[in-house]
C-alpha cells in the first residue's frame, strides 16, 4: 500500500487523549523489530524489562520516581515505537549509530507545545533534521501547513504513520509492550 497520501481511519489526537497519552506524549520510531537492542540502545537496564499493557505501564511508572519509563514494542513491520511514560527520553545521535533511522517526536498539549524542531530524525549517528525535509518530502504534500495546535499534532502522528506504514488505533494500543526503565544519569549532561 502507498502510504504518501494515507490517512488514518481515526484522529490521532482523539486516541492519544482516549488512553491519556496527551498531556505529555514523548515517542520515537525506530526502523527495527528488536525491542532489547532498542532498549540498549536507550541505556535501559535490560533486566527491568516487564511486559505490560499500557494500563499496567501507567500504574508501574508511578512507582518509579526519578528515572525515565519508556514502553517499547513492535508497531510496524520493520519498525518499533518507544513510548515515554515517567521522566525525560534523551535521544542523542550516537543512539542511531549502526545505520538505524530513529525519527523523534514530542508535545505537551496541556501546554499547547511541541518541540520546537517539529519531528525530527536521526540516521547511522547523525541527526539529520526535520522530517518533512528531504527524504520524506512526498509524505508531506497534503498535510496543512497552518494547522492550529491540534491540527499540526494530528499532522504530525500522519507523518509518522505514513513514513512507518501504520497509524495508531485502537489494536494498537491493546497489544502489550515492554515497559523498561532508564537508569537516572544513564545519559549525563552535556556540557555547554
Amino acid at each position: 500500500m502507498d502510504m504518501t497520501r494515507a490517512l488514518p481511519t481515526e484522529s490521532q489526537w482523539d486516541l492519544l487523549d482516549e488512553y491519556g497519552l496527551n498531556a505529555c506524549f514523548d515517542a520515537a520510531w525506530i526502523d527495527t523489530e528488536d525491542v532489547e537492542e532498542i532498549a540498549a540502545r536507550f541505556r535501559a537496564d535490560p533486566s527491568s524489562g516487564i511486559p505490560c499493557d499500557l494500563e499496567t505501564a501507567y500504574r508501574l511508572a508511578d512507582d518509579y520516581g526519578q528515572d525515565t519509563l519508556v514502553w517499547i514494542g513492535t508497531h510496524s513491520p520493520g519498525w518499533s515505537v518507544a513510548i515515554t511514560l515517567g521522566g525525560a527520553f534523551t535521544v542523542r545521535d550516537e543512539v542511531s549509530a549502526g545505520g538505524r533511522l530513529i525519527i523523534t517526536y514530542w508535545h505537551m498539549a496541556e501546554l499547547g507545545e511541541i518541540d520546537d524542531e517539529g519531528m525530527v530524525y536521526y540516521q547511522d549517528g547523525e541527526f539529520m533534521g526535520t522530517v518533512g525535509v528531504e527524504g520524506f518530502r512526498e509524505y508531506v504534500h497534503d498535510l496543512d501547513a497552518f494547522a492550529d495546535f491540534q491540527g499540526e499534532v494530528e499532522n504530525y502522528l500522519i507523518l509518522a504513520g505514513r513514513v512507518t506504514g501504520r497509524f495508531l488505533d485502537r489494536a494498537w494500543f491493546a497489544v502489550p509492550r515492554v515497559l523498561y526503565r532508564i537508569p537516572k544519569g544513564a545519559w549525563p549532561r552535556i556540557p555547554h
